[in-house]
């Protein structure tokens, strides 16, 4: 019984020392595949479209008349829907935006007015389909239209509106009525008309309420809209103008045509020009404006009496090979113009930079507004405000940037916002970088700091809707992650080849995160689930240290051992600088794939001098949570 009761407590012993020590042991689950859609013939493994790919296309003519005096307007549309996809559709849901405002949108039942009380909302009072009238169901922000006959795959309809938008004037949300200024207010109009919900492969109906946090998703089309307004209004707008001959003065027209073909900056209508009504064309009542813009995903304009209208062009390169001219504009009211005499050269840079580096600008120009906005974007247009000259090209290039992402790539900005202000606020650092060179400036990207978020709740890739704010997970922090990968783990070769194989692959067609996560690995070649898991799909942390290290000198090397650990649940790469006391300087890089087994890593390295310092991340690159365990010295 004695030796039992020995076998027993040495045993006990044996287990306790046995659990006291710390087990280094990880399961690796970082480096599992991601559940992402299984590939077929429409979305491929690859990430390209596949041979099956489809998408609706929705073309618009609309007749639209400002009423300034109540500040409504009153529209009619055609829409032709094209059902390209292998569906048959018995109803057509519709996109009333601006009902957001009304006290029955989801927002405001959330308690979150945007201070247009008792605001009325979109109003349609007539609807047909193929001449036959229907009925329209409002319900928040989305409408529905039940059809008498299904739509065939391949088959098209004609639907034409009759209705009434009352212009919000409390609220400048992404658009907005600005009449702070002397010559006359300024009006921005976005999403001002009815326009039917997108239909894909992945959801069928996108029928996300809108609440404002989220932004949009829409249907390419082409449009041809006319817009009447007062004779002393200019108009700016998202397309091409087919009546400078009715809407300008013969001296407009013919400094607009000028400006096409130059790189100088030309006056359309100078400040001396505002107001005065030789500046207008003759006649009396309004005048419309016509304006075309192909396979783009939605139409916005902005008007007003106080317009500075200035222009230029700038050459590029299309698709093709081809030089080409865009033209390029702004137009703000004489207040605005200490820091707006600039704006035009601002859109300059923004769509040579882009055309240069991503894909050449699709469409004909690119306009710049101020007004009641601070910064949004529509294809070929974008407001801006800026109260200095740095705010202002910042602002311009961020917004202008969005005409590739999403106006040219059209992701689904209500579920994936990282995939256009994620994307754009890493473009914007480079363009940036570019304009600025040496002289300081501020980009968006290095305002994210790992260790202030230590403690994120939510990943990169959660539906803005369900975000307090967007700030940091839909700008600063995908917009570092791209900037790591690209300057810390890919190299800058290998990523801007497979990055602007991304862009090529989905110009004018829809994608979707998996597609650009499977682009990315196959274009350049390299497994990036880990980081796709850590830094876009979950809220996983990284901590990489060095907890011990030993040098031994061998013969006239000496001989460094270093054990390093990862402390937290993510993982990355490890640069490892070696700095020794003749002031020589080692580098290394060592692979994600160290941590696949074990949560420590030991490592020898051979010096050819004595050891003074050993880093990780000495450029404070990484996304590290905890630098106090970064450094080991030696005596």
């Amino acid at each position: 019984m004695r030796h039992l009761l020995l076998v027993v407590v040495l045993t006990s012993i044996g287990c306790a020392t046995k659990k006291a020590q710390q087990s280094y042991l990880y399961t690796g689950e970082v480096f599992n595949e991601l559940p992402l859609p299984t590939p077929n013939s429409i979305r491929t493994g690859s990430g390209a479209p596949g041979y099956a790919y489809w998408q609706q296309q929705v073309d618009h003519v609309i007749q639209a008349t400002l009423d300034v005096e109540n500040n409504v307007i009153d529209g009619h549309e055609k829409i032709t829907y094209h059902n390209n996809s292998p569906d048959t559709l018995e109803y057509i849901w519709l996109q009333l935006d601006q009902n957001i405002h009304n006290e029955n949108s989801t927002r405001s039942r959330e308690g979150r007015s945007t201070g247009e009380d008792s605001y009325s909302g979109m109003h349609v009072s007539a609807l047909t389909i193929d001449s036959v009238p229907h009925e329209i169901k409002v319900y928040g922000t989305l409408g529905k239209v039940n059809l008498d006959t299904p739509l065939l795959p391949g088959v098209s309809l004609e639907m034409e509106l009759d209705w009434v938008f009352p212009m919000p004037v409390d609220a400048n949300l992404r658009m907005g009525y600005d009449d702070s200024y002397e010559a006359g207010a300024v009006w921005e109009l976005a999403h001002w008309f009815p326009a039917p919900c997108v239909y894909d492969d992945v959801y069928g109906w996108n029928t996300l309420q809108y609440i404002g946090r989220g932004e949009f998703y829409t249907n390419f089309g082409d449009y041809e809209v006319s817009i009447t307004v007062p004779r002393d209004f200019l108009v700016i707008a998202s397309g091409e103008l087919d009546n400078p001959e009715v809407a300008l003065t013969e001296e407009q027209h013919l400094r607009l045509q000028e400006a096409a073909k130059s790189d100088d900056v030309i006056s359309i209508c100078s400040e001396d020009e505002v107001a005065e009504a030789s500046s207008r064309p003759g006649g009396e009542g309004d005048i419309t404006w016509e304006f075309i813009g192909n396979n783009i995903r939605t139409f916005a304009w902005a008007t007003s009496a106080s317009f500075i209208w200035e222009a230029s062009s700038v050459e590029i390169d299309n698709i093709d090979g081809e030089q080409v001219r865009i033209l390029c504009q702004s137009a703000y009211p004489k207040e605005a113009k200490k820091y707006w005499v600039r704006a035009v050269d601002y859109v300059k840079h923004a769509i040579k930079y882009y055309s240069d580096t991503l894909y050449p600008y699709p469409w004909p120009q690119m306009s710049v507004v101020r007004g009641a906005a601070g910064g949004m974007e529509y294809p070929m247009l974008v407001y801006c405000r800026g109260s200095s000259h740095e705010g202002l090209f910042n602002v311009t290039d961020h917004e202008v940037a969005h005409n590739w992402f999403p106006m040219l790539l059209n992701s689904d900005e209500r579920r994936h916002a990282w995939m256009d202000e994620g994307i754009n606020t890493f473009v914007n650092y480079n363009s940036l970088e570019a304009y600025y060179g040496d002289k300081e400036h501020k980009p968006d990207v290095s305002k994210y700091i790992a260790k202030r978020f230590a403690l994120d709740l939510k990943p990169v890739n959660t539906k803005p809707d369900l975000l307090k704010s967007r700030g940091h997970l839909s700008y600063r922090k995908p917009g570092y992650g791209l900037r790591f990968l690209r300057e810390e783990i890919l190299g800058k070769v290998r990523f801007d080849e497979a990055f602007t194989e991304y862009v090529r692959r989905w110009a004018f067609k829809a994608p979707r995160p998996a597609d650009f996560y499977r682009t990315m690995e196959d274009a350049a070649g390299v497994d990036l689930q880990w980081f796709y898991r850590g830094f876009f799909e979950e809220t996983l942390q990284l901590d990489q240290g060095i907890s011990h290290a030993k040098e031994i000198q061998k013969g006239k090397e000496w001989q460094v051992r270093v054990t390093i650990q990862n402390y937290d649940d993510w993982v990355c790469p490890v640069a490892l600088k070696i700095e020794c006391v003749d002031g020589s300087v080692h580098e290394y890089t060592l692979p994600v794939s160290i941590w696949a087994w074990s949560t420590k890593h030991v490592q020898s390295f051979y010096i050819p001098a004595q050891v003074h310092s050993i880093s990780i991340d000495p450029e404070e690159a990484y996304p590290d949570i905890n630098r106090d365990n970064n450094h080991w010295y030696f005596n």
